[in-house]
């Protein structure tokens, strides 16, 4: 994620804005991640890591009545604790997180690995939920990884008319990544797709039919490979990315499969590269939206750095 931590500081130098955060269950990772970057002081004014109920009550201001109503983690919650970490902190952005790490906390209707995110500028205040199915440790990189990638994507369309919410289109789409010699392989969109033309991405499809069944039909489309050539390892939790620039939410359905024949791939027209790349430097590449938080969600030992390090907390909410 440092790529992408250089990117969202160039993009709030562009906007000439100030950068603040209000964690959780992430305990201060989304904080470290942005200040690793060597001149983050120009723009990140500090952070405020409120595990307890009684911190995000007097520090951050969350009304008691809306943890009693809601629960820590809720949309209600990220959203209070981005506004109000705005004023608190001074700045003119500010990003949130309220989640269930594990392995324990989880209730009958929010399990393990469920997180909320809340961003808030002079524009609103929004909120993202996701649910991440890795260890403890993982789910925390996963949910910091989601932050930064929901601030880049943010930033990038900072004072661009938004479009109505009402008239975003949900599309659902499976997305599969192909594996071998602890490479992945990148797929470069060809000018012929409907979106993100000329962008890296993966085997991916709409959806018309179960997700696994579907998984399979596009990969044997756009590779050629069969079952004999490919298997599935990990199916997860499906994400959900928005993208306001087109309209689109997009749910997400993550798979791994591992290539036993790499000779045995034949890519079709909707591409025109093919890369194998070590997963670390997806980051370097021009993909499109939330590719590297649907990697991270089927690969999460790779870490937010490659290496399967990060950090731990002691929170679930």
């Amino acid at each position: 994620m440092e790529n992408t931590a250089k990117e969202i500081g160039i993009l709030l130098n562009k906007h000439h804005l100030t950068l603040g955060t209000v964690e959780s269950a992430t305990g201060g990772l989304i904080a470290h991640l942005i200040t690793s970057v060597t001149g983050s002081s120009e723009y990140y004014k500090g952070s405020i890591v409120s595990y307890n109920n009684s911190v995000k009550i007097s520090l951050v201001g969350i009304k008691s009545e809306t943890l009693e109503q809601y629960g820590a983690v809720s949309p209600q919650v990220a959203e209070q604790m981005a506004n109000n970490g705005r004023r608190v902190l001074g700045c003119d952005v500010c990003i949130s997180d309220t989640g269930i790490a594990g392995p324990a906390g989880a209730t009958p209707n929010k399990p393990l690995g469920l997180f909320y995110l809340g961003l808030a500028s002079k524009e609103g205040s929004f909120n993202r939920k996701h649910i991440f199915t890795g260890s403890r440790q993982q789910n925390q990189q996963m949910a910091a990884t989601a932050g930064l990638n929901w601030l880049k994507e943010y930033l990038t369309d900072y004072g661009r008319p938004r479009a109505n919410t009402e008239n975003i289109k949900i599309k659902q789409v499976v997305t599969c990544f192909l594996s071998a010699n602890n490479r992945i392989l990148l797929l470069k969109r060809s000018n012929k797709v409907s979106s993100y033309k000329n962008m890296w991405g993966t085997v991916s499809g709409y959806m018309d039919r179960p997700a696994d069944e579907q998984a399979w039909l596009e990969i044997r489309e756009e590779t050629g490979l069969t079952k004999k050539e490919a298997r599935m390892v990990v199916k997860g939790q499906p994400l959900e990315i928005v993208d306001i620039s087109i309209k689109t939410r997009w749910i997400v359905h993550p798979y791994l499969f591992k290539v036993s024949r790499l000779d045995a791939i034949k890519i079709d027209w909707e591409h025109t590269e093919s890369k194998w790349i070590d997963p670390a430097v997806i980051g370097n590449f021009d993909i499109v939206p939330g590719l590297e938080e649907a990697l991270i969600s089927v690969m999460p030992e790779r870490g937010l750095d490659g290496t399967g390090t990060g950090f731990t907390s002691d929170d679930s909410g």
